[in-house]
Formats: C-alpha cells, structure tokens, sequence
C-alpha cells in the first residue's frame, strides 16, 4: 500500500529556493515543476520545463533549485511497500507526463480525501497515489495536447459531460457555448478531437443512457425519454428503434427475458 506522508500545491519560494539532500528525504518524492528550475541529476546540471516532473525513489539524491525568480512546485512524499513497485511508474528520471491536468486533479482529491472520515481514507489515498504515479509516467510524444488543440482540455470535459448525462444538451449551439466558439467551429473541434460528429456522439450517449434506464429500471418509456434529453415521447421511441432495431420497450422486454 502506497502511503501518503506529506503534499503541497501550487506551493511558491522565493528565488533562493533550493534542495540539497543527498540522500534522499527518507522516502519517496514526486516533484512537478511549474515554474523553470536546475535540476541535478547524476552530477549532472539541466533546465527543465514547467510541467515536467520527477519521482524519486527513496534514497536517490535530490537536487533542485529555483532558477527566475519565484519557483513554483506541487510534491507529494510518500512511502511504498516493495510489492508497489509497477513497471509502469517511471523512477528517477525527468518525465514530462501527456495530460499535466489530470495529474493535478488527482493531486486535489488525494488532498480532500485527507479530510475524509472514511475508514476506508488510506485504501482510497494509495489508489490515488498509484494512479497519480502512472499518470505521471505516461509521457507525452513531445507535442501536448494544448499545442495540438488548444481546445483539448475542455472538449474532453464535454465529451465526459455528455456521456454522464445527455439530458442536459439540447443543441448544437449550447455544447458550443461550453467551449466559447461559434457552432460551426465547434463542429470541426469536435470531429477533429474525435472523429465523430458532436450530434452523432450525443445521439449515441442518449441511446446508450436509454438503454441503461430500460434494463435497469421500472422508468416509463416517457420519463426516460426526458431524462435523455426528448421532449417529444414519439421522437425518442423513433431514434430508439432506428438505432437499435428495436423499439423501447421490446428491447426492455427482451433484456429482461419478459
């Protein structure tokens, strides 16, 4: 089991900030820069990048110091029993991970799941932090995803938004609205990020939702229909059957052997 020793976030020195242990800090370490630094790594000097990071393992040296100005980092110490290891979590070396976002955000709910009263915080805390890790590990190709597209990050959002819950879009224009472009430019966003048509990805949630509720609940064919973001009772049962070849409720009778 992972085990949570200490964490910062956002956390910011001044210019003279520096780690010097040569022995480690007594356990492990992550480190994402956010700000440039000078890391020193096998008697060797370099600059790295904000959003690049490090893990050390307990006992490697730790080298590191602000280089302009303030210097700004999140850290995580943390111990591992040797059954944690995983080959897929990348040691003591430079890493820059593809997806920095989903790092931090994992870095936020370890940090809640502290104040947590949960019986279950540390078995929760040492999945976070092996998820974090492997996150941290899983390199980018050299170009990130806000290079590629600078919409990426919140057009994956959406993308999670719809498949929970597409009751709540109704249209083109209000998924627009959610990244701030014109329906026609989201359009072309969201077939290029996905290689799907935006109305098509949402008709495909909605029928996905549809057929979660039919299997799974007493619901009537109406209330699921407005759940799924169908005003019109008769035009959700004809989307239904044109996309499953069957209507609502006989794929609700033939799900349930009824």
């Amino acid at each position: 089991m992972f085990r949570l020793h200490n964490m910062g976030l956002d956390m910011h020195h001044s210019a003279d900030f520096s780690i010097e242990r040569p022995n480690g800090s007594g356990d492990c370490l992550l480190i994402i820069f956010k700000t440039d630094a000078l890391l020193t790594t096998d008697g060797m000097d370099s600059t790295v990048s904000p959003d690049t990071a490090i893990i050390y393992s307990e006992g490697t040296p730790q080298y590191y110091r602000a280089i302009c100005g303030s210097y700004v980092n999140h850290f995580l110490h943390f111990g591992m029993e040797d059954g944690d290891a995983d080959g897929r979590v990348i040691f003591d070396r430079l890493l820059t991970p593809g997806r920095v976002s989903d790092a931090e955000d994992i870095l936020r709910m370890l940090s809640r799941e502290q104040l947590s009263t949960s019986p279950n915080k540390d078995e929760y805390s040492s999945m976070l932090i092996k998820l974090l890790l492997m996150k941290v590990s899983e390199e980018s190709d050299g170009t990130s995803d806000a290079q590629l597209n600078p919409h990426a990050e919140i057009l994956d959002a959406l993308r999670a938004d719809i498949y929970a819950n597409p009751g709540q879009f109704t249209s083109v224009a209000q998924l627009a609205e959610r990244v701030r472009v014109s329906p026609s430019h989201f359009q072309q966003l969201y077939r290029s990020r996905f290689g799907v048509s935006c109305y098509e990805d949402l008709l495909s949630a909605r029928i996905r939702t549809a057929q979660y509720y039919l299997s799974s609940t007493a619901l009537t064919v109406r209330e699921i229909a407005n759940l799924c973001g169908y005003e019109n009772e008769v035009c959700f049962m004809h989307r239904f059957k044109e996309r499953t070849g069957t209507a609502p409720g006989a794929y609700r009778k033939l799900i349930n052997g009824k």
